[in-house]
């Protein structure tokens, strides 16, 4: 039986959306980036598989706050174990998403391409970690 661990990207830009999938291609484990641009399709594809080994989630979306599918996520049992990094182009501090255990990071959303560059390094340890529990809880 094979696993394919995935991270799920929440993005409702599609330059954002595009730029991570490609500092984000060569995820380890054989991992790949999924993206929805909405939190009821975030929610609909939590719920419907078991390979999703991280959550990356704009903070302020289109219809709603990243933080509402987190404290949603955290109210599932099967979810709330997820690591979850935020992305927000708001550069202000957000010490709400402090009460949230499966918060991994907020990291700024870089306005560069060398500044994606640096976000895909910053995110690889997380994401591996994330996509290496996921392979070994598979098994």
């Amino acid at each position: 039986m094979s696993f394919t661990p995935r991270v799920l990207l929440v993005e409702d830009d599609p330059q954002d959306s595009f730029l991570v999938h490609r500092h984000l291609s060569d995820l380890p484990y054989g991992g790949e980036v999924v993206s929805v641009t909405r939190i009821q399709e975030a929610q609909a594809r939590l719920n419907a598989a078991a390979d999703i080994a991280c959550v990356l989630v704009d903070l302020k979306l289109t219809d709603g706050s990243g933080a509402t599918l987190i404290e949603w996520m955290m109210e599932q049992d099967a979810l709330k174990d997820i690591p979850v990094i935020v992305l927000s182009g708001d550069r202000s501090e957000h010490p709400e998403l402090d009460t949230y255990s499966n918060v991994a990071c907020l990291i700024q959303k870089p306005s560069s391409i060398n500044g994606y560059e640096a976000l895909a390094q910053a995110l690889h340890p997380i994401v591996s970690s994330a996509l290496a529990r996921s392979v070994y809880a598979a098994q």
